[in-house]
């Protein structure tokens, strides 16, 4: 028998090609995790170690200035970076950055000491703003807005007419000017592709378009590929919204965006109201979202079950996806597995299987404790626990997600003595993103207790052992289901994003714009001015003082939920343009009004506002403003359903008090939760909001803001010195 020989030539190509993919693969993760590296030192340290301001004469993007034997950074050795050392310690007149600042997590010195390991390799070039040939005086203090405009005007143009109506923008231009590498903005990208395919029922992965192909920063969507064209709501009160008789799923999405801004001096965007935000029937003239706000709040409720239109029962959704689960369980076509450890749960958990219309089923069973009746063991077949998770494949195979109490009745967020969430900064699992961001690959693995338990004891237990054994399946015929489904996730993943990616793109984008506190440089990018100087002596005024915005100025910091709130106001007070508010919004309960909003207090006659079935309530409206208001009052249930309490607006005078009931009361019903009390307000009379209702979504109500007159270039109905408050209405 004769031996072939290896042609050594051959070998040797072959080791040449295998080294090379080697190296490409290593400099690709030295390139990612620089770009990680220089993302945090440019939103925690640039304030202090940058051009402007030098201290230690570093500038914490220029690699020369701090690495090097005898630099700040070391490369590939920790122990002696002292820069280390001052980002990981617990000593607050020691750390960087320096207090009151907050500190880097754990995560972020974590991906700063590998940097260091790998030698602190070279930090990507930021992706340089697109020039522009001329200006429009009307963006003259401003980076990158009129580059947007543009951009999404040229691509309406070269769009069929008929289609026009249809397109959706999103863009993270934004991030240019404080500084973007092309890492970050692929991490837009495809975090935008995830979250809008998390939110389609529609059979087909949907690619947004890449706007401007040399910036990779502005996006295009056919919603009728989403299915969010359709209308979910209609009105269901006498008055209507000029213009906007179909508002569609978008539309939702706009009503609760805080970042619109109508430049109405500018030449390019009233060619864009003209062909495009006109004819498309926005409800809000806002041309394009951000990216990092969508799939940072579209993920999450309310808009992430109203995309969805999940319903509030568990028993609906079953129907509505096409699964019989108590049949499957007489018949054995659903599969269980039980584990004492999971990654997720603090106590046992079961996961059950079942098949779907458009794949797998899966329902978990979280536990406030591991002992007693909800000792999973003591009976696997009729358990008792608190509440769980529903996972099921979308028709493009992505997944969805419903977290429920023991009673089927949809939650919005768990309470964290029973499930975690490793990502959020505050540990609470909020239905949607939490989950899109734990599943990165779809159904995790687990190892089941109770089959290995139940088959080494004999059967004399007392509980049906052959059932239990029938239900939770072998480990092996389990791995098949998961490995079936990760493929059918990970095919739809492919597909979304073109391959595979290294990590899950929802995760880094979300917890950088939820969690990570905003400085002065992020807060000039969000407003795109061209120098964060032009912010120092607007945040010194007095009613920025009040509002807790003077930090920014000194070097300080502030959170999202407070830049958001304030965010018309420094837009107005800048003249950048006129700031589109989400007064309509279910998430931004409050809109408070220059001057005015401390003045009207709303009330009922308990302090509390914590009432018990049988009591009596009466809500106070009283105006001590210094002038006349116009009032609108609408009541919420805790099942988002609305109601007009005044069937127009009124007018409170200066110093009066507007009761509701007018003569009697309210009567409190044997209905457990959190209902909502809600005061529109203004000094200028404002026309009546208009109930907008439909099947599993939130109610809206929805007023005549912000809307162009036909033959005018100026926005009418601008509510800027509107006040809304809510208060919140327990009943236990």
């Amino acid at each position: 028998m004769s031996r072939s020989r290896s042609n050594p030539w051959k070998l040797l190509s072959l080791f040449a090609m295998s080294l090379s993919c080697l190296t490409t693969t290593v400099r690709a993760q030295e390139e990612n995790l620089s770009a990680e590296v220089k993302q945090i030192f440019r939103t925690r340290c640039l304030e202090c170690h940058g051009d402007t301001r030098r201290e230690a004469d570093i500038n914490i993007l220029d690699l020369s200035t701090f690495v090097g034997a005898a630099g700040s950074v070391v490369p590939g050795n920790v122990d002696e970076s002292v820069l280390y050392d001052y980002i990981a310690s617990d000593d607050e007149d020691f750390r960087m950055p320096e207090a009151p600042r907050p500190p880097l997590s754990a995560g972020e010195i974590e991906i700063v000491r590998k940097w260091i390991e790998a030698k602190a390799p070279a930090f990507p070039e930021d992706v340089a703003v697109p020039a522009q040939a001329s200006q429009d005086p009307a963006f003259a203090n401003t980076i990158g807005t009129e580059f947007v405009l543009t951009q999404i005007l040229k691509f309406v143009e070269a769009t069929p007419r008929a289609d026009r109506p249809f397109l959706r923008f999103f863009s993270s231009n934004h991030l240019l000017t404080a500084g973007a590498t092309a890492e970050e903005l692929r991490e837009q990208q495809f975090a935008l592709t995830k979250a809008l395919n998390h939110l389609s029922w529609q059979p087909d992965i949907v690619k947004p378009i890449v706007v401007d192909p040399d910036t990779n920063t502005i996006f295009a969507v056919d919603i009728r590929k989403l299915g969010w064209h359709e209308s979910v709501v209609t009105p269901v009160s006498p008055h209507k919204l000029p213009g906007n008789a179909n508002v569609d799923k978008f539309d939702m999405i706009l009503l609760e965006y805080p970042y619109g801004i109508a430049y109405e001096n500018a030449e390019t965007f009233e060619q864009l109201r003209e062909v495009y935000i006109q004819p498309a029937g926005l409800i809000r003239p806002v041309p394009y979202v951000r990216i990092d706000w969508l799939i940072s709040v579209a993920t999450q409720a309310p808009l992430y079950e109203d995309l969805l239109e999940l319903p509030h029962e568990l028993s609906q959704l079953e129907q509505m996806i096409g699964v019989d689960s108590e049949a499957n369980l007489q018949n054995f076509i659903a599969s269980r597995a039980g584990m004492t450890l999971s990654g997720v749960s603090r106590n046992n958990r079961i996961v059950e299987r079942h098949p779907s219309r458009d794949g797998a089923y899966w329902k978990s069973f979280d536990f406030e404790t591991s002992k007693g009746l909800q000792n999973m063991f003591a009976d696997p077949l009729d358990f008792h626990y608190a509440g769980g998770e529903m996972i099921w494949n979308l028709p493009n195979g992505l997944q969805a997600y419903l977290v429920t109490d023991n009673a089927g009745n949809r939650i919005l967020e768990a309470p964290t003595t029973i499930v975690t969430d490793k990502f959020s900064e505050d540990k609470v699992v909020r239905n949607g993103l939490a989950c899109m961001r734990c599943h990165d690959r779809g159904m995790k693995r687990f190892s089941d207790n109770i089959r290995p338990a139940f088959q080494a004891l004999p059967n004399n237990t007392g509980l049906n052992t052959r059932d239990i054994l029938r239900l939770y399946i072998p480990k092996q015929e389990m791995d098949q289901l998961l490995d079936k489904d990760e493929a059918r996730f990970q095919s739809a993943m492919q597909a979304a994003l073109g391959g595979n990616v290294k990590n899950e793109p929802l995760t880094a984008t979300t917890r950088k714009f939820i969690d990570a506190p905003l400085t002065l440089t992020q807060a000039a990018g969000e407003l795109g001015l061209k120098e964060p100087g032009q912010l120092n002596a607007v945040f010194k005024l007095p009613q920025f003082t009040q509002l807790g915005l003077a930090g920014l100025s000194t070097g300080g910091v502030i959170r999202r939920d407070t830049w958001e709130d304030y965010y018309d106001r420094v837009v107005r007070q800048l003249g950048i343009g006129t700031p589109i508010a989400a007064v309509d919004g279910l998430t931004r309960p409050d809109h408070l009004a220059e001057g005015l909003a401390r003045n009207l207090k709303v009330s009922t006659n308990q302090k509390s506002n914590l009432f018990s079935p049988g009591d009596e309530m009466v809500i106070s409206i009283k105006n001590e403003t210094g002038v006349d208001l116009f009032i609108e009052l609408v009541g919420t249930s805790a099942r988002g359903r609305k109601v007009a309490l005044t069937k127009q607006v009124l007018r409170l005078k200066n110093g009066s008090v507007y009761r509701f009931p007018e003569t009697g009361s309210i009567k409190i019903q044997p209905q457990l939760g959190t209902e909502f009390i809600t005061v529109f307000a203004s000094p200028q009379q404002f026309s009546p909001g208009v109930l907008l209702r439909g099947k599993n979504v939130n109610d809206r109500f929805v007023h005549d803001f912000y809307n162009f007159a036909d033959d005018q270039h100026r926005l009418k109905n601008n509510p800027s010195q509107l006040i809304k408050k809510t208060i919140s209405i327990e009943t236990r």
